[in-house]
Order: C-alpha cells, then structure tokens, then sequence
C-alpha cells in the first residue's frame, strides 16, 4: 500500500522528469500532462522551488485571463566533476545537471611525479575549476572518476597495467568523499567512454554496441540492450588479453598498443627500414611524428597502421560474432593517427561477419569518457534528489 510519503516522491519525480524531458511550463499543463490534480501540483512544485530543485522562470502566454507563471528544473542545483586519469594529462571536467561538459582543465603530470602531492594537485584543479566559473562548492553533488584497469568493487582496488599504476593505490574514491562530502563513484575509463558514446556519440541509436580504443592500452567498453555491461568482475571487454597467435603467441596489447608501435618502428628503421622518418626522430619518437609521415605518403607506417587495425578487426569480429553486435565504434589514439587503421579494422570485419555490423569513428573523441562520467554521476544525483 502507497504511503503519503511514497505518493508525495513519485509525483515529484514525475515533476522532475516532465519538466527535464519538456522544458518549462505552467503548474496547470504539468496538471493537465501528468494527470495529477492542480493543488497536488502546486503543493509539490512549492517543495521542491524551496529546495531550489526547481524554479519560476517567468510568464507565460495567457489564454485568457491572468497570465500564469512557468516552472523549470534547476540544473544548477548540484554541479559533477569528472575526472578522467588517462596516463599523461588526467582531464578534469565540470557540469551540472545537464549532464553536458561545461568547462574542462588538464593536469600536466610528470612520469616522476610523486604520489604524496598528486591528491593535493588535484583536489586544487578541481577546486580553481569549480570556483573560477562561479560555482560554489556547497553545490557539487558527485565526482565520478575513469580510470584504467580493471576495478574490485568491494575494496576499490585497481588492477592495472604497471604503467598505469600512478593513481592506482592511492585509495582516491575514499580519500576525495572525505575531502568533498559527496559520492565518488569509480569505474573503467573504456567502459565510460562506451557509455558516453551511447549517450551523446554516434551510438545513441544502437542498443548493442561496442566501443573500441588502441593506444598506449588496448580495451573495449559493451553496451548490450542499451545498458553498460560489465560482467560480474569488471573484467567485460579487456581484449587487450587476447591472443593473436594461439595460446604461446602476444597478447594483442603487446601487438599494437602505441609503445609496442613505437618500439617496432625504431627497431625496424635501426635494421635499414626505408621510412620518410629521420633516425634523429628516434630518441623523442611520438605517435604525431608517425602521423605526420603517413600524411606525407609514407608507405611503409601506413602498411603498419593497416596491419595494426587488421589485427584488431579479428578481435573485434570475434566479440561481434559472440554478442551479436549492431555496431562497433573505433577510439583512441590510433583511431586519430590514420583512416588507414579505421579501415583495417572494417575491411577484417567485413570479411569475418556472415552479417553487417558498421563500423564508426569515435564522435567524441578525448571526451567520451567524460560524457560517460557525466552520465553516471548525473543518474546518482536524480536519484538522491528526493528524499
């Protein structure tokens, strides 16, 4: 049986979602809209203005008579940070609840940096980030935070690669909802970058998908019937584990993440390779120096780059076969360094899947993780708005 109290939530709720979905309007349409009687609607929207959850905008039009006063959702009543600890430069993002990433920082990390100060550097860039675009801190709802690896939901431990495991012990969930007072949520950062694509990428038609990144790791992120899955340890979509080569053979990270590019192509231009690369280049050798050669017709990195996404089209053709995936969406940095890799990787799927699966580049980019953190952080702070 329905109590008061449960009655008073799910007519708030309905208020809440009505007005984020429809925009502003009058108490009488919500009224008329939601089926709800006119005094119900008025005593619920005075809570809930109170709380400043919601808030009168204006006038509207008149059908004859006084004019009435229109209602919105506040979407400044609590503000996210998200935090994406990608290797070099975590990227620190700011939104409220719109869930649409509003103001963004970087942080300049060091391969030497030192663990003590890393909690303090960046509790003070989300703090100048939160107080330099005139919000207040007494507004932040949550932080969520993608991390590479894969996460143990009971202790919070990371398991990760070795040169991942700068951000990996310091207990940062725990250590930031002490600091901030708030809900930290901690999750995969190609599991937030799948969803984010879902959300606001090219997947926002498809149901079942998922999303790919290569670069200095290699993993993948699942969307099966529009919901993230992530199996019951966290471990869905580590394809960089797979093996290329039978049992014995690499691992498909050791085959085409970034460092392992790298160290090929050096050791390939050290043994005579004909390349448009200097062997000046090799000692400082990065992935844009390897971009700019193939744009330059350099014939030999884009065989690499096409092998590279030849490679990884098996996996992903694989995973499609065994998930009966609507469409696959290529990420990371490789996806950015040529075509050539993107086509690689759909010409091998072609040719694997008895059916079609498309094949997209990544629309958001750098930030499909964030809109991902964004998108969970977002889900909590709606769910604890009424109480």
């Amino acid at each position: 049986m329905a109590t008061q109290s449960s009655v008073r939530i799910s007519n708030q709720e309905l208020i809440i979602q009505y007005l984020m979905k429809n925009g502003e309007t009058s108490r009488a349409k919500l009224a008329k809209n939601l089926n709800i009687s006119k005094p119900t609607i008025s005593l619920n929207a005075e809570k809930l203005i109170e709380k400043e959850i919601l808030m009168e905008t204006g006038e509207g039009e008149s059908s004859g008579g006084r004019k009435p006063t229109l209602l919105n959702f506040n979407y400044n009543h609590r503000i996210l940070v998200a935090i994406d600890l990608n290797r070099n430069q975590p990227l620190i993002a700011l939104s409220n609840l719109s869930g649409q990433l509003k103001f963004s920082t970087t942080l300049e990390m060091e391969v030497t940096e030192k663990k003590p100060f890393l909690v303090q550097r960046l509790t003070t860039a989300i703090n100048d980030l939160i107080t330099s675009h005139d919000y207040d801190l007494s507004s932040l709802g949550a932080i969520s935070i993608a991390v590479p690896g894969v996460i143990d939901d009971l202790t919070d431990e990371i398991f990760a690669n070795p040169q991942d495991n700068l951000w990996t012990d310091l207990k940062l969930k725990k250590v930031l909802s002490e600091i901030y007072h708030v809900p930290v949520i901690m999750k995969n950062d190609i599991s937030m970058a799948a969803l984010g694509e879902k959300h606001y990428g090219v997947g926002q038609n498809y149901d079942d998908l998922m999303y790919v990144s290569s670069g200095s790791g290699v993993g993948a992120g699942l969307i099966v019937n529009g919901e993230l899955f992530q199996g019951k340890r966290n471990f869905a979509g580590e394809i960089g584990f797979s093996k290329i080569n039978g049992v014995d053979g690499k691992t498909l990270e050791e085959s085409i993440s970034t460092p392992v590019l790298l160290e090929k192509i050096k050791q390939d231009i050290e043994e005579g390779q004909e390349t448009l690369l200097s062997k000046d280049q090799m000692d400082s050798l990065k992935i844009s120096d390897i971009q700019k050669a193939i744009e330059s017709g350099d014939v030999y990195l884009t065989d690499l780059m096409k092998a590279s996404g030849v490679m990884l089209g098996i996996v992903v053709a694989n995973v499609a076969l065994i998930m009966d995936l609507e469409t696959v969406i290529i990420g990371g940095v490789l996806s950015e360094v040529s075509e050539v890799f993107i086509e690689g990787v759909a010409e091998t799927v072609k040719k694997i899947m008895p059916f079609k699966t498309k094949i997209y580049k990544s629309k958001l980019g750098q930030v499909s993780g964030i809109y991902g953190l964004l998108v969970v952080a977002k889900s909590l702070v709606l769910n604890r708005l009424i109480d």
